[in-house]
C-alpha cells in the first residue's frame, strides 16, 4: 500500500472553504509556523509577585542614564514605574487640600465611611490619600484614617463613600479633626468602552463648517483610559489620551510621582488636552497630537499638532528665539493616532495618512499627504518592523514602504467578522522580532481582549489563535517579550513551555488543524482508507520526561457533510539519543472522500513541531 507524504503549505487560510484550501491549514492556537511548519508557542512566566492596580493598556521599558532599568505602566486606574521589584505608584495628584472638619462619617462597628469634602471633584474607582487625620474617640485610629484608599461611590457633589482597612470600633461618630489633607489622584478612567463615549463617538459634519471636531464626551474619566508613553531622555512622558500631559523625572525616583508639565518651572504655553504624545526622533521634538491651541484653555483641537523648543517640556510659545511651533492638518477630521518612525513621524486622521518632517527654520516642521480613504481601527493598531509600518484599519491591513498598500490577509473575514465593534478602541499591535511577528490583539464576543492574528513578515503567512493579553512591548532589556494580563502582572513570553497566569502553573493547550484534503488526489468522490500513520514530530526543548502530541486524523465525505468519527494517536517521544525517538507507527482504521488532520498537546512541559508524516492509504468504497 503506498505511503502518501502530508505537506501543507504553510500558514492558515480562513478566506474560502476550509475544502477549497487544499493541503493547507484551517484553524490554530498557541502554534507558529517556523520553516513553513507548525510548532507550539513558548510559555510565560510571571515578572515580579506584585500586582499593579486595573488594567494595563500601556507598556514601556527604558533604561536611565545610571543603567537603571524601568517599565511604565499606564492602567485604567493608575501609572505605575517597576524598576525590577514592587511597581512603584507614581499615579499624579489632582488635587490636595486640608478638607472640612471631621470629614468621616462612621458607623458603628462599620468600615464603610462616608467622607464629606466640598466640590471634591472625584468619580467612583478614584483614589484618595489621607493624612492628619487625628482619632478623638478611637472610633477609627489615626493608622487607618492616614491611608490611600479607592472611592466605593460618589453620594454628590460633596460626599462620598470609600471602605477603610478596620471596623469602627465605638458608636456612630464623626472622626478626623480639622487638619485631614486629601490628595486625590487623577480621575480614573474606564476600563470597558461605554457606547457614546470615546473616539468615534461622533460622526463627521456633527460640528460646525471649519470647527474642530469634538466627542460627546471629552472628560478622559468618561472614557475608556489609554495611555501613550514616550520616554524624553531618560525621563518619561506619559499621555492620558483626550487627557493631560504628565512628566516623571527619574532623578526623583521611584517615590514621586509623576506631575502635569503645566506645572513645571518656567512652563509657558503647554498643552493642556492632547490625544497622544510623539517624539520625533531626528530632532527631539515632543509632538502633541490632537490638542488644545497656544492660548486654548484645553479647547481641543482634533486636527492640530504644537511642540515645544526642542529638547525642552516648557517653552511651547512660537518666537525667533525658539524652535517651537504648529500645523494642522487639512484632511479628515481628527488625528486618531501617530507613530514616530526612522524617517519621519506617520499621523493618521479618520481617512489619511500623514508624513511629519522636521525641516529646519523658519517652519521646522512640514507635512505631506501620504494616502487618503485609510482607515485605522484604533490608537494603538499601528508598529514599524524592518523600516515597513503595518497597521489594522476597519475592514483590512495596511502597510507603509515609501508608499501606501493594503496588505493581502488570508484571515480578513475570519478577523473582521467577528471583532467586537464596540471595543475596537482597545484593539493593540506588538512585535515580536525573534521570531518575525506582529501581533494584533483584539476583543470578539466579550468586552475584553480575547484573540489575536499574527503576520509573520519573513514567511509572509498568516495564523491567529485566542490569548487575553491587553498591552505588549518586545523584548528589550527584558529578554524576553513582556506582556500585561487583567490578573495586575506583567509576564515574560517566550520563556518556558507553560501557562504561568495560574498557579500551579498549568499547561497551553495548542493545537494546529489542516483544511479538509482528498489524500487520493481524485474527482472528490474517490473513497480511502486509512490504514496507518507514520508520525513525524520533534519535541526537542521539551521539560516533560516523555512529551506527547496527539494527532487525529478525521474523515469527511462531502464538504457541506458532517465529521465523521475520528481517530486518534499520541506520538510520545521515548529517547533523545543517539537520535530522537519516538512512536513509529499507529493503526488506525479512517475511510473517507476527504481527511483532516490535526496535531495537539495539552500537557505541561511539552514543545512539539511537526514534520512530514505519512498516511497509508488505498481505493476503498462506501462500505
Amino acid at each position: 500500500m503506498p505511503l502518501v507524504k502530508l505537506k501543507f503549505k504553510p500558514g492558515v487560510d480562513k478566506e474560502g472553504t476550509d475544502y477549497e484550501n487544499t493541503i493547507g491549514w484551517y484553524d490554530t492556537d498557541k502554534v507558529r509556523f517556523r520553516m513553513g511548519q507548525p510548532e507550539k508557542i513558548g510559555g510565560w512566566v510571571k515578572r515580579t509577585d506584585d500586582v499593579f492596580k486595573g488594567t494595563a493598556r500601556a507598556l514601556l521599558p527604558w533604561t536611565a542614564l545610571n543603567g537603571t532599568e524601568y517599565i511604565g505602566i499606564g492602567t485604567n486606574s493608575k501609572l505605575y514605574i517597576e524598576d525590577g521589584s514592587v511597581p512603584a505608584d507614581v499615579t499624579p495628584i489632582r488635587a490636595s487640600s486640608t478638607i472640612n472638619t471631621n470629614p468621616f462619617s462612621i458607623a458603628e462597628a462599620s468600615a464603610v465611611v462616608t467622607v464629606t469634602d466640598t466640590a471634591h471633584g472625584a468619580v467612583e474607582g478614584d483614589y484618595v490619600t489621607y493624612s492628619g487625620a487625628t482619632s478623638s474617640d478611637g472610633t477609627l485610629t489615626a493608622a487607618v484614617m492616614n491611608a490611600e484608599y479607592e472611592i466605593d461611590s460618589i453620594t454628590d457633589d460633596d460626599t462620598y463613600v470609600v471602605t477603610m482597612s478596620a471596623a469602627a470600633t465605638g458608636t456612630d461618630a464623626t472622626e478626623g479633626g480639622a487638619s485631614v489633607v486629601a490628595a486625590y489622584q487623577i480621575n480614573s478612567g474606564l476600563d470597558t468602552v461605554v457606547a457614546g463615549t470615546g473616539w468615534g463617538a461622533d460622526t463627521w459634519g456633527s460640528d460646525g463648517w471649519g470647527a474642530a471636531a469634538t466627542s460627546t464626551a471629552t472628560d478622559p474619566a468618561s472614557q475608556i483610559r489609554l495611555w501613550s508613553l514616550q520616554h524624553f531622555g531618560e525621563d518619561l512622558i506619559a499621555n492620558i489620551y483626550n487627557g493631560a500631559i504628565y512628566q516623571w523625572d527619574t532623578s526623583s525616583g521611584t517615590s514621586t510621582r509623576a506631575v502635569n508639565i503645566t506645572s513645571l518651572s518656567g512652563q509657558v504655553d503647554a498643552p493642556t488636552i492632547c490625544r497622544k504624545v510623539v517624539v520625533a526622533a531626528e530632532s527631539r521634538h515632543l509632538l502633541a497630537l490632537a490638542c488644545d491651541p497656544t492660548g486654548g484653555s484645553g479647547v481641543q483641537d482634533t486636527l492640530l499638532i504644537r511642540w515645544p523648543d526642542a529638547e525642552t517640556l516648557t517653552d511651547w510659545t512660537p518666537d525667533t528665539e525658539n524652535t517651537a511651533g504648529s500645523l494642522r492638518l487639512s484632511t479628515g477630521s481628527e488625528i486618531i493616532t501617530g507613530l514616530a518612525t526612522k524617517r519621519d513621524t506617520l499621523v493618521w486622521t479618520d481617512t489619511s495618512l500623514n508624513s511629519v518632517t522636521y525641516t529646519g527654520a523658519p517652519f521646522f516642521f512640514g507635512t505631506k499627504l501620504l494616502a487618503t480613504n485609510i482607515s485605522i481601527i484604533g490608537p494603538n493598531a499601528a508598529i514599524q518592523a524592518d523600516d515597513i509600518v503595518y497597521w489594522m484599519g476597519w475592514d483590512q491591513f495596511y502597510i507603509y514602504d515609501g508608499s501606501v498598500k493594503t496588505l493581502p490577509c488570508s484571515l480578513r473575514a475570519h478577523v473582521f467578522d467577528n471583532i467586537n465593534r464596540s471595543q475596537i478602541t482597545k484593539t493593540h499591535v506588538g512585535i515580536n522580532r525573534g521570531d518575525s511577528e506582529i501581533i494584533w490583539f483584539y476583543a470578539t464576543t466579550g468586552d475584553e481582549i480575547s484573540n489575536y492574528v499574527v503576520f509573520n513578515y519573513v514567511q509572509n503567512i498568516w495564523y491567529h489563535g485566542t490569548m487575553v493579553r491587553t498591552a505588549w512591548f518586545d523584548r528589550t532589556f527584558t529578554v524576553y517579550p513582556i506582556a500585561a494580563y487583567t490578573d495586575g502582572n506583567l509576564y515574560h513570553h517566550e520563556l518556558g513551555h507553560d501557562d504561568g497566569t495560574t498557579t500551579p502553573v498549568s499547561a497551553i493547550s495548542a493545537h494546529a488543524e489542516s483544511s479538509a484534503f482528498e489524500p487520493g488526489g481524485g474527482d472528490g468522490y474517490q473513497y480511502v482508507f486509512a490504514r496507518r500513520l507514520i508520525p513525524d514530530v520533534t519535541f526537542s526543548g521539551s521539560d516533560a520526561a516523555n512529551p506527547a502530541a496527539v494527532i487525529t486524523i478525521t474523515p469527511r465525505d462531502y464538504p457541506g457533510g458532517s465529521r465523521g468519527t475520528d481517530v486518534s494517536s499520541t506520538v510520545t517521544r521515548s529517547a533523545t539519543s543517539p537520535v530522537e525517538t519516538f512512536t513509529k507507527e499507529a493503526h488506525i482504521r479512517v475511510r473517507g472522500r476527504s481527511l483532516i488532520y490535526k496535531i495537539a498537546s495539552t500537557a505541561k512541559g511539552v514543545t512539539w513541531r511537526d514534520g512530514s508524516p505519512r498516511l497509508e492509504l488505498r481505493p476503498d468504497g462506501r462500505q
